[in-house]
């Protein structure tokens, strides 16, 4: 290896060496008290967090969520900035966020969202830099044992992309983007029920965008709550109608 090119590397690597300057990230929550602290703690553990801002928009939960996301915002101080700020569904309040992030990345997690490894977030906005990507998303898999929400995991995972290989799909537990390009586009559309993460992830250049090998973790309450036959037909019903934006305005209960 060149001198030259070892030398670039080096220095890239140190202007990585902690992301805060370069990445904000947003998560929405509503009543979320059964998730909200395994998600953030895990976050927290991320490599080369420290200092990171994380914004989470509360839709004004009813049940322990928000007092929950202010012990942590205390007891995990000196690892990341918590900011609390009041959202209301889950499109408003990744855009709410979306409008106080100042930084050249921003990524969106879901609040039930269990980074698989700890390097993920280092690796995937190195990622984003070296390759000069515009959006970023990784596969899913379940967090628990459960052999129907793994095969359905895994489906969904080759719908993504095989879908992908025309017009990118990056799912809203992890969508990272260049901040403005986001806001370029001007968010994501607060007229959509469900999959809001996928019709605007349809508007970048498929040349920009990336599905990582890394793997982030779900629970499985939404396929608790659909039924799996029901989370199954509405992944098939949405690769169906993927061109019929109507078919996304209709609440099926989803959130």
């Amino acid at each position: 290896m060149k001198i030259t090119v070892l030398l670039r590397i080096i220095v890239e690597n140190i202007r990585y060496m902690n992301i805060k300057d370069k990445l904000t990230i947003v998560i929405p929550s509503f009543n979320e008290e059964n998730y909200i602290e395994r998600t953030i703690t895990n976050l927290a553990n991320q490599n080369n967090i420290t200092g990171t801002r994380v914004i989470i928009a509360d839709g004004f939960s009813r049940d322990r969520t928000r007092s929950k996301i202010i012990n942590l915002k205390h007891s995990l101080k000196d690892k990341i900035n918590i900011e609390l700020v009041n959202g209301g569904k889950v499109a408003y309040a990744r855009n709410f966020g979306l409008t106080l992030v100042k930084t050249k990345y921003v990524l969106f997690m879901d609040a039930d969202t269990v980074l698989m490894d700890n390097n993920i977030i280092d690796d995937t906005i190195k990622d984003m830099y070296h390759n000069k990507l515009e959006l970023l998303t990784c596969r899913v898999k379940s967090v628990g044992k459960d052999i129907r929400t793994n095969l359905s995991f895994r489906l969904f995972n080759l719908i993504n992309k095989f879908i992908s290989r025309k017009t990118p799909f990056a799912v809203g537990t992890y969508f990272m983007t260049k901040t403005d390009k986001i806001k370029q586009l001007k968010g994501f559309d607060e007229t959509y029920q469900h999959s809001e993460d996928y019709m605007l992830s349809k508007l970048y250049d498929p040349k920009n965008f990336k599905i990582s090998k890394k793997y982030i973790g779900q629970d499985d309450r939404r396929f608790k709550k659909m039924g799996y036959f029901g989370m199954i037909k509405l992944l098939i019903n949405g690769y169906i109608n993927r061109n019929n934006p109507k078919f996304f305005k209709y609440d099926v209960s989803y959130w």
